[in-house]
């Protein structure tokens, strides 16, 4: 549980406040209008559902998950950086939404529930998801009340903080990342077994 919470919390307060402050980001610091804001992050959703579709639903269970997982944390960190270094602009913010959304497609998100589906017995499954989400969302409103003030006292600073989340995220899940890849839920329930 802490593995996972670890990797998914740091990983969710990015998502979280991407999710929530980003159109008022494009709009407020990048002069963006309402619907370019909104049609950039509707983008955004797109190319997230492509990158599942074509990576991480054809290759997880066949590749190094480990490295796969590395691969999508390393490209969001590029991404994200990219706004702690240039000006909000509208190329930098469509080169931002496409490497986060492509990245996400096939990373912490789809991980978190690949391994905590497959790393708990079913009888205790559904209560620690539920306990791990409790505290990644706990955790992410209490941020969420900080995101305005931290804007306001200029948005390099943000993205920064929350380029070190996505750090923190990739290093965590790179580090404790379970090799699952091939194996069956059978086989994973014997090791879990064996293992107790």
């Amino acid at each position: 549980m802490a593995f996972l919470a670890g990797m998914y919390v740091f990983w969710n307060l990015w998502a979280g406040t991407n999710g929530f402050f980003f159109p008022y980001i494009l709009r407020t610091v990048g002069n963006q209008s309402q619907v370019v804001s909104v049609a950039i992050q509707a983008l955004s959703f797109l190319i997230g559902m492509l990158s599942i579709w074509l990576i991480f639903m054809r290759f997880s269970d066949r590749v190094n998950q480990r490295m796969m997982f590395l691969a999508s944390a390393v490209i969001q960190i590029v991404g994200m950086a990219l706004l702690a270094i240039f000006p909000l602009t509208l190329p930098v913010a469509l080169i931002h939404v496409f490497l986060m959304a492509f990245g996400q497609g096939f990373g912490a998100q789809c991980f978190f529930q690949l391994w905590s589906g497959e790393m708990f017995p079913t009888m205790l499954r559904s209560t620690a998801q539920g306990v791990m989400f409790a505290v990644v969302r706990v955790t992410l409103g209490v941020f969420s009340f900080f995101v305005p003030m931290l804007t306001a006292t200029g948005f390099t600073t943000l993205a920064w903080i929350l380029t070190g989340f996505l750090v923190l995220s990739g290093l965590i899940g790179f580090l404790g990342a379970p090799r699952n890849e091939g194996k069956s839920l059978e086989e994973l329930d014997r090791e879990r077994g064996a293992a107790a």
